[in-house]
């Protein structure tokens, strides 16, 4: 049995887990949870789970929850209740679905100390992607992507000669701009943004994959986790959102990875790799009438897109810079002191203004991530 320590429960991705969980109560169990501001969802997920360990995002919201369960676990807030869970001794699995950088520390203490990480937090691995794999190494840890384009490439690249691959592409729906006029995208408001037309996710994430940042994000972290060069991940826009991968191979064939758009499918691929067994997500249908299509996805209207790029070809701390300007400038957006253009205008000014140095240490990509958020908080209020 698997005993799962959950780094943002009360978010999309950590309510899929836990109905993954239910739905393998021989297999899977839960051992630390570990949420934000969302003390009533958590508290009905730890009477439900009894997790030994919990961790919330204040110590207001640990003494209320104190105060209101039925049983006592430890009871940890903050970044250091982070690395309690995700260092739990009777957790062996560690679900990293803490949106943002938030999450790199616990998510590297995690791999150092040899546990299987099911990465859905990409911010890790586009931020200090060497220094996961350098923790993974050091502790025997394992690393697996939650994300259903990652896992599909796990799937389609296993036992696959480095060799042998020309290419990967990565699927993006196309967020719901993708049939707009750039005149149309450049004025859209936080509500139409906020529509996607496929997922239902958080707004950060929603909001990355409206500018296709999101997707941006995902080049990176493909090149991270499988060891590409830039020019061997490609993005291919797929609105139906059901091939989620394909890989090409210097023969000129392609391997495609299909299934249903329901992130519970990824999460079990990673929490009980290598074995694939039924579970609370219907096998897909072909009988069912449908048609796919695919286009390339436009860099004028989504530059953020090509901001991705560029920083993956520019490399060492690059990525962490532009991670860093993003979450600052969605979360301006998301307030109303930015527009939804000044999104890629704020990520643009930083990659040109601060400039990249090699990844070298923990302590140096945070520092990285913070001159960035400064500079891009600088730059947001000089526009408000």
């Amino acid at each position: 049995m698997r005993a799962l320590a959950i780094l943002g429960s009360t978010g999309s991705i950590g309510v899929s887990t836990l109905e993954v969980v239910q739905a393998h109560p021989s297999r899977l169990s839960v051992q630390a949870l570990a949420a934000g501001r969302n003390r009533d969802l958590l508290l009905v997920q730890c009477e439900a789970f009894r997790p030994r360990c919990v961790s919330v995002g204040t110590q207001e919201d640990a003494e209320w929850l104190r105060a209101s369960l039925s049983y006592q676990p430890e009871l940890h807030w903050g970044p250091e209740g982070l690395l309690a869970c995700a260092l739990h001794p009777e957790a062996d699995t560690v679900v990293a679905a803490i949106v943002g950088s938030a999450g790199l520390a616990s998510t590297e203490a995690a791999l150092r100390a040899g546990r299987r990480v099911c990465v859905a937090n990409k911010e890790s691995l586009v931020v200090g992607g060497a220094l996961m794999h350098e923790a993974a190494l050091a502790g025997g840890g394992e690393l697996l992507p939650v994300d259903s384009e990652h896992a599909a490439l796990h799937q389609l690249l296993a036992g696959r000669a480095p060799a042998t691959i020309r290419e990967v592409r990565i699927t993006a729906s196309g967020g719901p701009f993708r049939d707009w006029s750039l005149a149309r995208i450049q004025a859209a408001t936080i509500e139409e943004a906020l529509n996607h037309p496929t997922w239902k996710m958080g707004p950060k994430i929603t909001i990355d994959s409206a500018t296709l940042m999101n997707k941006g994000l995902e080049v990176i972290e493909a090149s991270v986790l499988f060891g590409l060069r830039p020019d061997q991940v490609a993005v291919t826009v797929h609105p139906q959102s059901q091939v989620h991968a394909m890989v090409g191979f210097h023969d000129g064939s392609y391997q495609l990875q299909v299934c249903a758009n329901d992130m519970k499918l990824p999460i079990q691929y990673c929490l009980l790799f290598p074995d694939q067994c039924p579970g609370p997500v219907a096998s897909y249908s072909w009988e069912d009438a449908r048609h796919w299509t695919f286009e390339a996805p436009d860099l004028e209207r989504f530059p953020c897109l090509g901001l991705a790029f560029q920083a993956l070809r520019e490399g060492g701390t690059a990525p962490a810079l532009l991670n860093a300007a993003n979450e600052v400038a969605v979360a301006a957006f998301l307030q109303g002191r930015l527009g939804f253009w000044d999104i890629q205008a704020c990520n643009q000014e930083v990659l040109a203004r601060i400039p990249a140095t090699p990844q070298g240490s923990l302590a140096q990509v945070l520092d990285a991530d913070l001159t960035a958020r400064r500079h891009a908080e600088g730059w947001v209020q000089a526009r408000t």
